[in-house]
This record gives C-alpha cells, sequence and structure tokens, in this order.
C-alpha cells in the first residue's frame, strides 16, 4: 500500500507550500551534524512522499549518503524484507564487522543460513554498520510507510534510530497519522505534515489546471481541504465541460481511482453495519445523529453508536455527543463511502432517509427522487416543489438539478416538457449555463412540442439569444407572444409571468426604443390583484425614469427596507435594479455584498454579477 503520495510529480507541483517544512525537517534532523532521527506523520495523500524525495535528494546534493526503504503490504510478513532495503547497498561493508555481528547479519537478511539470530545482535550489528558507513561521508536513512514494514525490521530500525544522536547517522521515516506505528514508536520524535493553506493549495491547483473556472476551483479546494493528492487528482475525474462550469458538478464530487482506492480501502475494512451507516451519513449529508438512527432502523439491526466505533476508531468521522453530530474527517471519506457502495444500497439508504425525513418535505422529496427508479407523479411534484424552495434560497444550481429530475420522474406529456423547459430557464437566466440550458430546452420541446410557447421555455430562449448572437428583437417577439398566448390570467402570483416580464423590462431597456415598451406596459395594466412591488418600482425607474421614477418612491422605500431580511438572490438583484435610477443604491450594498459572496462560494453566478455591477455603480 502505498502513503497516497504522488511520486510522479515535479517540485513544483509536489512541494508548493512546504519550504517552511523542509527546513524544518532538516534541522531536527541533525544532517551531517548530531545526527537524530524523526517520524513524519500526515494523512493520506498530504504529501509525506514527496516530502521524504525532497529531504533526500537535498541531503545527497550536499554529499549525504541516502539509503532507502518503503514498506508494502505483500512484504509485511517477511522478517527482516524491509533492513534487507536498508542494507543492501551496504553489504560489502559488512565484512568490515566483527564476526559476531556480521553472521548475524547474513543470516537475518538472507544471505546465507544459519540458526535463526537474537533481535539484540541484528540491531546492534545494524547501528555499528550504518556508524561506520557514515565515517565518510553523513548517512540519511529513509523509509517510506513505516507501518507495512515487516515488524522484526520495525524493531531494528526504532532501536537504531534511538541512538543515533551524536554520530553522522539520521533517520525520516514516514507513516499516517492514524497509523499504529505512531503508538509504537514510543518516544521517537514526530513531526505531523499538515495540509496545504488556502493560498498554497489555490496556487497548486492553477498551475496544474490554469483554466478551471473560479467556482468549480472553490468546489474543488473545499473537498480537498489542502490534501495535495486530492488537489491533484480531483479535477481528473471531472469531464472538460463541469472544469468549466458548463455542466453542474454532482452533490458528491466522483473520486479518481487512486483516490478511490486510498480513501475506498479504508471504509471496505469496516463491519457492514459500519459500512451502512457511513453511506447513510454521506447521502444525509448534515451528520443529524437523530436522523441517521431513524433511517438506520429501516435498513438493518444495530444501534448507531454501536455502528459506527469502528469508523470512529478508524479516523473516518468523529462523533460529538454535545451536538449530536456526525462529521466526516476528510469530505474525501464521505465521496469514498458513496463510490464503493452498490447501486442497490444507496437506493435503500435514499429510501430510509425520506422515510426519516417526513417532517423535512423538501429534503424528503431529494432523497424520494434518487430512490425512485420509475416515473412517479407524485414523486415529481414534490421535487418540483422543492425546486422552488431550493431556488428561493439562491441555490439556482440546485434547483435545476432538482427540477431535471423532477423531469425525469414525470410520465411523458406536458409536464415533463414544462420543468424541463423551467429548468433550462433557471439555467440560462440565473446559473449561466447556456450550454446545459440549450440542452434542457430541446429536450422540454422534445417531449412536448407545444412547450415552446411556455412562458419559461420563451424566457429561456430569450436569454439564449440575448448572449448568442445578441438578436434582441427576436428575443422581444419571442418573449412577448408567449406572455400574450399563454393562459395564464395575468395572474400577478404566477411566477413564471413575473419573471418572463422582469426579463421583458430588461430587454425593453437594452433596445433603448420606445416601441418595445408598449407591449410590456400592456401587461402590467392586465395583472391582477396588482402588480408586484418590485416590477412596480423597476416598470416606473426604468422605462422613463425622468417622468415616472419619482412616483416609485415609497415602493422602494419599503423594498429597501426588507432588504436585512430578504434572502432571494432575485429579489435583491431586483430591488437593486429598481434602485438605479433614484440614486438608492447605497441602500442595497450590504444586501449586493451577500449576493457576491454567496456567488463566490459557488452561488448564482449570474446573481453574483449582477451584484457586483450594483456595487461598481
Amino acid at each position: 500500500m502505498s502513503s497516497g503520495d504522488s511520486r510522479g510529480q515535479t517540485a513544483t507541483d509536489t512541494l508548493i507550500g512546504r519550504s517552511r517544512d523542509l527546513k524544518r525537517i532538516h534541522d531536527l534532523l541533525g544532517l551531517g551534524a548530531e545526527g537524530g532521527a524523526l517520524l513524519l506523520s500526515g494523512q493520506a495523500g498530504v504529501g509525506k512522499s514527496a516530502v521524504l524525495d525532497a529531504v533526500a535528494e537535498a541531503a545527497s546534493a550536499t554529499g549525504a549518503r541516502v539509503l532507502r526503504a518503503t514498506g508494502t503490504q505483500f512484504e509485511a510478513d517477511c522478517s527482516y524484507s524491509g533492513l534487507n532495503q536498508v542494507v543492501l547497498p551496504l553489504q560489502e561493508a559488512m565484512d568490515c564487522l566483527e564476526d559476531t555481528y556480521r553472521d548475524a547479519l547474513c543470516v537475518a537478511l538472507g544471505f546465507e543460513s544459519g540458526p535463526p539470530p537474537q533481535r539484540l545482535v541484528v540491531s546492534n550489528a545494524t547501528l555499528v554498520l550504518l556508524q561506520k558507513a557514515a565515517a565518510d561521508q553523513p548517512l540519511l536513512v529513509v523509509i517510506d510507510d513505516l507501518p507495512w514494514i515487516d515488524r522484526p525490521s520495525a524493531a531494528v530500525l526504532d532501536f537504531v534510530a534511538r541512538r543515533m544522536t551524536g554520530s553522522k547517522v539520521s533517520l525520516l521515516a514516514a507513516a499516517r497519522s492514524e497509523s499504529p506505528a505512531l503508538h509504537e514508536s514510543g518516544g521517537l520524535q514526530e513531526y505531523g505534515l499538515e495540509p496545504l493553506d488556502k493560498e498554497a493549495a489555490d496556487h497548486l491547483l492553477t498551475t496544474r489546471f490554469p483554466r478551471l473556472v473560479g467556482g468549480v476551483r472553490q468546489r474543488l479546494m473545499t473537498a480537498a481541504q489542502g490534501n495535495p493528492l486530492a488537489l491533484l487528482e480531483l479535477p481528473t475525474a471531472l469531464r472538460a465541460a463541469q472544469l468549466a462550469a458548463l455542466e453542474e458538478l454532482p452533490a458528491v464530487l466522483p473520486l479518481p481511482r487512486r483516490l478511490g482506492e486510498l480513501f475506498g480501502s479504508r471504509i471496505a475494512s469496516l463491519p457492514d453495519g459500519s459500512q451502512r451507516l457511513l453511506l447513510l451519513a454521506a447521502l444525509e449529508g448534515t451528520g443529524d445523529l437523530g436522523v441517521l438512527q431513524a433511517a438506520a432502523r429501516q435498513t438493518g439491526p444495530g444501534e448507531v453508536l454501536d455502528d459506527l466505533a469502528p469508523a470512529e476508531r478508524a479516523h473516518l468521522v468523529h462523533i460529538d455527543l454535545g451536538t449530536r453530530r456526525l462529521t466526516f474527517r476528510h469530505p474525501l471519506v464521505r465521496s469514498a463511502a458513496v463510490e464503493t457502495s452498490a447501486s442497490g444500497a444507496r437506493h435503500a439508504a435514499h429510501r430510509a432517509l425520506a422515510h426519516a425525513l417526513a417532517e423535512q418535505p423538501e429534503r424528503q422529496a431529494w432523497h424520494l427522487g434518487e430512490a425512485t427508479l420509475e416515473p412517479d407523479e407524485h414523486v415529481a411534484a414534490l421535487l418540483e416543489h422543492a425546486a422552488r424552495l431550493t431556488l428561493q434560497r439562491g441555490d439556482a444550481v440546485g434547483s435545476v438539478r432538482t427540477l431535471t429530475r423532477s423531469a425525469a420522474l414525470t410520465p411523458h406529456g406536458p409536464a415533463r416538457g414544462r420543468r424541463l423547459a423551467e429548468a433550462a430557464y433557471i439555467g440560462a437566466e440565473s446559473t449561466g449555463s447556456l450550454r446545459s440550458a440549450q440542452a434542457l430546452l430541446d429536450d422540454a420541446r422534445q417531449a412536448d412540442p407545444a412547450v415552446q410557447v411556455s412562458l419559461h421555455s420563451a424566457a429561456a430562449a430569450a436569454v439564449l439569444l440575448l448572449n448568442g448572437d445578441s438578436d434582441l428583437d427576436t428575443a422581444h417577439r419571442l418573449l412577448v407572444g408567449a406572455i400574450e398566448d399563454t393562459p395564464h390570467g395575468y395572474d400577478a402570483q404566477d411566477a413564471a409571468l413575473v419573471d418572463a416580464l422582469h426579463l421583458l423590462l430588461l430587454l425593453c431597456f437594452y433596445g433603448g426604443r420606445q416601441e418595445l415598451w408598449h407591449p410590456f406596459y400592456a401587461a402590467l395594466e392586465r395583472l391582477r390583484p396588482k402588480v408586484p412591488p418590485a416590477l412596480s418600482a423597476a416598470a416606473k425607474t426604468f422605462s422613463d425614469p425622468a417622468r415616472t421614477g419619482a412616483a416609485a418612491r415609497e415602493e422602494l422605500d419599503r423594498l429597501l427596507a426588507q432588504l436585512p431580511q430578504q434572502t432571494d438572490p432575485v429579489e435583491i438583484a431586483r430591488t437593486g435594479t429598481a434602485a438605479v435610477y433614484l440614486d438608492r443604491l447605497g441602500d442595497v450594498r450590504e444586501a449586493a455584498w451577500r449576493v457576491v459572496r454567496q456567488g463566490r462560494a459557488g452561488g448564482s453566478a449570474r446573481r453574483h454579477l449582477a451584484g457586483l455591477m450594483h456595487l461598481c455603480l
């Protein structure tokens, strides 16, 4: 088993952000001076092997001799196989040892036959051999994956490490933080290699993948949590369109093979009950032990804390009984719990979670959607409602994903086309994912050809036209036609109609011609029972502010007063739009910053840009 550290990369890739660590390790080893021993610890993939390589390379460059050994699972039961790796380059020098030491080493290492030597004699022989080898030049012994070094060799090396002070021999070994080797190493000095800080992680990711879009980079950095191997491997499991933010990222990031093996092997060694609980926790997402207990009762016998104990001992999760929460030690453990499970187990876990979340309709709908394999209008309707709640919280990407799932579970007919068209509109208007929005719109038209005249379909097409060949007149004509021909009854509570009118307002403004406004105001006059506040205010301040702007002051004051409590980025952006020509954008500043921060954290790209534009103005 490797330590999960990447070997085939350049120093620029692997050692970004490690200069301080390398200097500290060099000082602690006393290389070429008094000698010393150090145990390098760190999580899987944190870069231990890369640091060992760099220390060994630096030692060689200063004239030191480097002896290396690497523990492997397949030789862990082969006595003295690890010591053989270290001593083999010194085989000729063994003739300089006194006969007792020479014979003991030769038999232990398999060079000669004879009765098994005492371990203390082998240990002393090794110490003397290394000291003799260091007489003419400093000597550095580097041991990677110490936990997989066979126990006799580990015992000898531990003996030697404790007696290096005052010689020119130094020893540097590496082990995972959760490894038993750390406890067995007793008094050896330990140096913990921490994950990269945010600046170094961003530098590494940008250096290796310079075309990553900001939101995608942030998501990968959050998942990797400074783990260099994860930073270098996670992007390789994503499609080019996902890396460029032309397609949304999945809720749980896929793991490339190396990361899957690294984290998945630790899960595979757990009892079945523990694996089942980890899968439930990974899919549940919040770590609520009460929900996990309720869901666990649906999937099998056992108590949550009992079944989670092996995973906790393996340092995969942390249980806080005070807050009744489970947290994964690393986000990639969560990904591995999902990736290593069978599809049947995932469906069963989603069903169990849906049952446990009966009092949380939005989350229940999502789990029902993942557990349902055949079209089901009831589940599809629940998902549609959940998608709208998700959008109100500012998660446009999640809303598109939920609506798309809703459409997939909708029996063939107009409802499927309508839901796909709404997903296309949100994708084009809020997330800025134009390519996937076009694909959704094409699917909507295929599902129901009549959807072409629907409000969401026309609005999506208008946004795509505007951001494609900038054919504003065609976009305006499409949108006006849908507003006038769709049987909505001019209901001011119809969200699709209000969305279409806000978009039409912008199209009229962009066009800058008086005739474009006529159908907009005709529609506003027919709205019942009254025009929504943000639309009414923007209509007065955006079309002809010199003549009608003053009439919007009271409406705008009420909208601005609601901003501190407003969480919907759409309403914040619309209030900002209404405030531009009355010079009240200063009152929108704090709310606009909230939208910008939300966008930088992976939220709606278009709302993020709208917030930036309002701040700049």
